[in-house]
């Protein structure tokens, strides 16, 4: 069936963070005189990721329990391939990554604009599904792509539901006006972009940017955005 529309998750599909957390992440590993890839640290992420996603370290204050957060950590650090250190220097570590996090940013990949543009000129609607609880339209207009976007659906329109939830995916639906047979949904993360896609009849497509999971089956698997428009006509 040809497909009308495509929706995209956020971090890691298209835009990633600044400085890149994985990367921050194994510095602040070897500042501890931990050694770890950060290609692994971010293999951790995703593990932590579907197991505990609100444990993310640069959410976390000195007035929060730490607890929840080192535990995340810990995961990362055991999915990466290393053993969890002691408590004092988890803490260390859970102290220094908030810290440099307190400020972050977002930039494009080089593969978006060509392909959103590739896809506007064949006449699709595009839309983002992002689970940041935030208007997306002034961060969009900053990044230069809001014009390649008909629509952005976050956690505010649908009464704070996430990813994988049903709700954020029917509200993109519903703003494209296509059916789920006719759209697909491209993100990072299977556990969440992959499921809740499918769960309610959309196509999903996996981004694997950093190729982690080249056995993953169950979803079709690109590694560039570039991949998408072949993988359009192939669906069609």
């Amino acid at each position: 069936m040809t497909k009308k529309a495509a929706f995209f998750d956020w971090v890691n599909t298209l835009v990633h963070m600044e400085p890149d957390r994985h990367t921050v992440s194994a510095e602040v590993c070897r500042e501890l005189g931990i050694e770890v890839d950060a290609r692994d640290i971010l293999r951790g992420i995703y593990a932590a990721e579907e197991q505990m996603a609100g444990g993310r370290p640069l959410r976390w204050s000195a007035d929060d329990d730490p607890e929840v957060y080192l535990r995340y950590n810990n995961t990362v650090l055991a999915a990466a391939g290393v053993t969890p250190p002691d408590k004092r220097t988890a803490m260390a570590m859970l102290q220094r990554l908030a810290g440099r996090f307190k400020q972050y940013g977002f930039a494009v990949f080089d593969d978006v604009r060509p392909v959103l543009t590739e896809l506007k000129q064949r006449g699709m609607v595009t839309g983002l599904i992002s689970n940041m609880p935030h208007n997306m339209t002034p961060l969009l207009e900053k990044l230069g792509i809001a014009d390649l976007l008909d629509f952005a659906v976050t956690p505010l329109d649908v009464n704070g539901e996430n990813k994988p939830a049903a709700p954020i995916f029917l509200e993109a639906l519903r703003r494209a006006g296509v059916e789920a047979a006719e759209a697909v949904h491209v993100g990072d993360e299977h556990f969440s972009d992959g499921r809740g896609a499918q769960a309610v009849g959309i196509t999903p497509v996996i981004i694997d940017r950093h190729n982690l999971f080249p056995s993953l089956e169950g979803y079709r698997r690109v590694t560039s955005l570039g991949e998408l428009p072949g993988v359009l006509d192939s669906l069609a």
